[in-house]
């Protein structure tokens, strides 16, 4: 699935690298937990005011290329293919980003650059899933807070998490470059903190001729989340970083009424922040749109 669309003189594309369907749609309550702060109440009383009475999240993987005048980029790279994390039956669901890309008229070798939001398997693992470099012509962007963690200070968490982080650690090698927050990586394309999922969860915004799209990562993985903005999940880092950069990035995104990517959401992941009291709400952008 692609869509294509502009910011300004910014041609983009989103590509997915897939939606997982029912059975494999991951339960909600594996989002948010008690151990989180959700009671299992809360997250029945909530799904249950959508008037959906929903069990499981509709979690895609958004990839979003852009076309700026220094070269062409991708933020984010999905899962790969392969992917053996969920069982078999998943592998054709997913790991589609390399097939997107092609259809979209592009070659690895195309890529001059990969920024990732965060290093979480399902967002890197398209760069790095053949044990090589998928873009062998691409440098890759993290926030130096998010190599640091995950080159030397996560040994406290399953190999599951650290292996895929060290793994683009690793293969990027010098071509790995640490950045900061509020620094213009190509032209165009701005970091933005984000911090708390992980410790350097970066937001991405794209900015040209007056026009903006704030690429929010795993700023949020599901609508609920918006409605309630407290809520964590149990791949948060710094539970109250996360809250703060949540209810502040949304705030700024319906305040300005940005456009909005969101990594995890049903293709393309495109919508709009609207505010509903102390809460928010996402008004989704047709794929045709």
């Amino acid at each position: 699935m692609i869509h294509r669309f502009t910011v300004g003189d910014l041609s983009c594309a989103v590509i997915s690298d897939g939606q997982p369907e029912p059975p494999w749609e991951p339960p909600l309550a594996e989002f948010y937990t008690p151990g989180t702060g959700v009671p299992e109440h809360e997250l029945r009383a909530a799904t249950a005011e959508e008037g959906l009475g929903r069990t499981t999240l509709t979690c895609g993987y958004n990839c979003l290329c852009v076309e700026t005048s220094g070269g062409l980029a991708v933020i984010d790279t999905g899962l790969g293919q392969g992917f053996p994390g969920y069982g078999p039956a998943i592998e054709p669901l997913v790991g589609r980003f390399g097939a997107g890309l092609a259809e979209a008229g592009f070659k690895p070798s195309d890529l001059a650059a990969v920024v990732f939001t965060h290093l979480h398997e399902d967002h890197v693992r398209g760069a790095t899933w053949p044990g090589e470099l998928a873009f062998p012509e691409a440098v890759g962007y993290a926030h130096s807070a998010e190599v640091a963690f995950w080159s030397g200070r996560s040994g406290e968490l399953p190999d599951e998490q650290r292996r895929p982080a060290q793994e683009v650690i690793r293969l990027f090698g010098e071509r790995l470059r640490p950045v900061e927050y509020g620094i213009e990586l190509l032209p165009g394309v701005h970091t933005v903190d984000a911090a708390g999922h992980t410790p350097g969860h970066t937001a991405v915004l794209l900015r040209s001729r007056g026009e903006r799209l704030l690429c929010l990562g795993d700023t949020f993985y599901d609508p609920l989340q918006l409605a309630h903005p407290a809520w964590r999940t149990p791949w948060d880092h710094d539970a109250a970083r996360s809250v703060g950069s949540r209810r502040r990035l949304l705030a700024w995104a319906a305040d300005e009424s940005l456009l909005v990517h969101a990594y995890h959401l049903p293709f393309p992941g495109l919508g709009r922040i609207e505010r509903r009291a102390d809460a928010f709400a996402w008004r989704p952008l047709a794929a045709g749109s």
